[in-house]
């Protein structure tokens, strides 16, 4: 289940989300439609407790997106077009940013990358740009 109430973010004088509200139920399946610019891709970044709202809560599964972040990212997981940082960066840098998200310690963080990056063969890669890496879509 997904709530949200009054759901707006603020990135200085740009409003990016403005006070959405909606409920999709266990079971429902929801499409977020618009032009770009609409707030999408923040929305569904709020509701992976990767961005905090300036106003206005969501719970998903139960959970406070804010209060709950933690448990929000156990059972969230998110795959947008683009990747959710600036497509200049590394993979080193990208992923520990994902790993301060999930409180793991530098030395963790450190590990966890290295231990992944070659798991998927991409240690060699990894002071390529993000905007450098294969999508996966035949020629790319």
């Amino acid at each position: 289940m997904i709530e949200l109430s009054g759901l707006t973010k603020r990135f200085d004088d740009f409003t990016a989300v403005d006070g959405v509200t909606l409920s999709v139920q266990p079971g429902e399946i929801l499409a977020l439609l618009g032009p770009n610019g609409a707030g999408k891709t923040t929305t569904v970044r709020m509701l992976a407790a990767i961005l905090k709202p300036t106003s206005g809560q969501a719970t998903v599964a139960g959970f406070d997106t804010v209060r709950d972040a933690q448990a929000v990212r156990q059972h969230v997981g998110v795959l947008t077009e683009m990747p959710g940082l600036y497509l200049r960066m590394t993979a080193l840098p990208y992923l520990d940013f994902f790993g301060q998200l999930w409180g793991l310690s530098a030395h963790q963080r450190t590990e966890r990358i290295e231990l992944l990056l070659r798991r998927f063969g991409l240690w060699e890669t990894r002071d390529q740009r993000l905007a450098e890496y294969s999508k996966g879509r035949h020629g790319s």
